[in-house]
């Protein structure tokens, strides 16, 4: 099972069909068989009814499995800490949300010893399968460049 993970912050309302998208882009490019990619949305209360339907729906249609986590109540101490070391230092600027790909290892199961963490506005052109075969030893994450814009 290939575990990829998404955080989810959404004052706007416009965030959901960026993450849609990525899933889309990541079902479309990864050859592999039924029920073997879990996508977990780490979020908080800004995550929509409606647009939580369509995550499912979305994942349900290439035979995917979805999980939700509340980043808000499942991180509460941690969070609580972050807002107190920014209210210290008001002239950093910062989003509670930036924080969220950090609480994975607090939040997913600990079963899944492995996941692979994608950006809202990534797409996603190869088979996540062959980022997923990287082997890391005894290192706890890697990373790769972003493209930028020129």
């Amino acid at each position: 099972m290939i575990h990829i993970c998404f955080c989810f912050h959404d004052e706007t309302g416009h965030n959901a069909k960026f993450i849609g998208t990525a899933m889309l882009s990541l079902f479309e490019n990864t050859a592999v068989p039924p029920m073997s990619i879990k996508v977990h949305i780490l979020h908080d209360s800004t995550l929509k009814e409606n647009d939580r339907d369509k995550f499912v729906y979305l994942v349900g249609q290439y035979g995917q499995t979805i999980e939700f986590y509340d980043v808000e109540k499942l991180c509460a101490a941690e969070i609580a800490e972050i807002d107190a070391y920014f209210e210290k230092n008001p002239k950093i600027r910062w989003a509670i949300s930036a924080f969220y790909r950090f609480f994975i290892p607090l939040i997913i199961p600990k079963d899944v010893e492995k996941a692979i963490y994608l950006n809202s506005e990534v797409v996603v052109n190869l088979d996540i399968n062959d980022l997923w075969q990287v082997e890391l030893g005894n290192r706890v994450l890697a990373a790769t460049p972003g493209i930028a814009n020129k």
